[in-house]
């Protein structure tokens, strides 16, 4: 028995592990919205934090590393979540605020 259970802990252990160095997540400046990457990094996720808000996700793919790749979600519904296609694997994440006839709030990229 007592293989079993240090098994278990080293499986544990090695997949949380695994997973949460290679997940990409950003928040919007304010809190108000927040992205990450999920299915091996090849998909990227936007969800609304606060009413009547619009953000959007920007990321780099390993497919076309020098062109950025943007995700909107206009919903204005808080926990609202929509998602990219699959893709080449994620390598740089940022989330912002849409802010009309302004410049966006944006974080700073997140690179994985």
């Amino acid at each position: 028995m007592k293989k079993t259970v240090v098994g278990l802990v080293v499986a544990g252990t090695a997949l949380m592990g695994a997973t949460s160095a290679s997940a990409l997540e950003a928040w919007s400046p304010s809190g108000k919205a927040y992205s990450y990457t999920r299915s091996n990094n090849d998909q990227v996720g936007l969800k609304m934090h606060e009413r009547n808000v619009k953000a959007h996700a920007d990321y780099y793919r390993t497919t076309d590393p020098s062109e950025y790749y943007t995700l909107w979600n206009k919903s204005g519904i808080n926990q609202s979540t929509v998602y990219s296609g699959h893709g080449g694997r994620v390598t740089s994440l940022r989330t912002c605020n849409w802010v009309p006839d302004n410049d966006d709030e944006c974080s700073k990229f997140n690179r994985g």
